[in-house]
């Protein structure tokens, strides 16, 4: 029996279909590309992360382990920023290459957030030194102010996410809320007495301020700048009369300055606390971790 013939049509259709569908799919519309925020230093990064999620990618300039005071702009630098939807720093004197890097690029289309501004701040004074203290964000209360600006910055270049923005800013400051507790009940294992620090540079007014603490003196107003006989010779009585159990320096810092002043002045040391940058891994590997760590650290060297 002949069977019916294949129109030649509907035959023609069939075998073009596959190439038909591989077609359409080419012609869909691409994935949006993820928008590229920047920050100062890691520290901000991980808090510009914690509310953009994975809408924006989040790159820092002063890589892990450097200095944000005197970082050095490279080429790499400049190009990344001349790549950023939007760009964050913490501002109040902490980004000493700041001013210079960002004129270099001009792009005034691209907002610019400076983190702490309108915020208080505290000054600097010693036998060498006078100024403000910029580390601001080692107070976590004031780490909720900045992702409110981190929120309201993101919503602005990418309104279309503003919700999803909002809700993981509200995320974050609840997770510093918990974080402000937690370090109530640790501080709480120190005595009243010996809640006293004195660290390498001026970086811990805001979190003592915070969390009932003295500071009692530091080895330098800022990294770079070389404390002079009289000023350490100072602190060195000012650590005997208080009766000052432990001194502690960043591991960001050569430590062997403060090693040999504690050596001098009769006290313990501890050289791995962080604030402007966090570590390649635990235990500072979040702005989060790094504030747990550096109170486990004081906790343990002064209770």
């Amino acid at each position: 029996m002949n069977r019916p013939a294949v129109p030649f049509v509907a035959l023609a259709v069939g075998c073009l279909l596959p190439f038909l569908f591989a077609a359409a799919a080419g012609a869909a519309p691409a994935a949006a590309a993820v928008l590229l925020a920047v920050a100062s230093n890691t520290v901000l990064a991980d808090v510009v992360t914690s509310v953009a999620g994975a809408k924006f990618q989040v790159r820092a300039l002063a890589p892990t382990g450097t200095d944000p005071h005197t970082f050095q702009p490279t080429p790499a630098t400049i190009r990344l920023l001349a790549q950023a939807r939007v760009i964050f720093f913490n501002g109040a004197g902490l980004e000493e290459w700041w001013d210079k890097t960002i004129r270099s690029v001009k792009e005034p289309a691209v907002p610019v957030i400076e983190l702490s501004q309108g915020l208080a701040t505290l000054g600097i004074s010693g036998a060498d030194h006078a100024g403000r203290d910029p580390h601001v964000w080692l107070d976590p209360i004031s780490v909720k102010t900045y992702a409110d600006k981190i929120r309201d910055a993101l919503s602005g270049v990418d309104g279309g996410n503003a919700g999803f923005y909002a809700e993981r800013a509200r995320a974050y400051r609840t997770a510093l809320d918990g974080l402000d507790g937690w370090i109530r009940s640790e501080v709480q294992k120190i005595p009243p007495a010996r809640r006293k620090l004195v660290t390498f540079h001026s970086a811990f007014q805001y979190f003592a301020r915070r969390y009932g603490f003295a500071v009692e003196g530091f080895v330098v107003a800022s990294p770079g700048k070389e404390p002079s006989a009289r000023a350490l010779a100072e602190l060195a009585r000012r650590i005997e009369q208080e009766k000052i159990p432990a001194v502690f320096a960043e591991a960001d810092f050569n430590p062997k300055l403060l090693a040999a002043f504690a050596r001098d002045a009769g006290v313990k040391v501890v050289t791995d606390l962080y604030d402007g940058s966090l570590s390649d891994g635990p235990p500072a590997d979040t702005y989060i971790n790094l504030m747990r760590h550096n109170v486990t650290q004081m906790v343990n060297a002064l209770k």
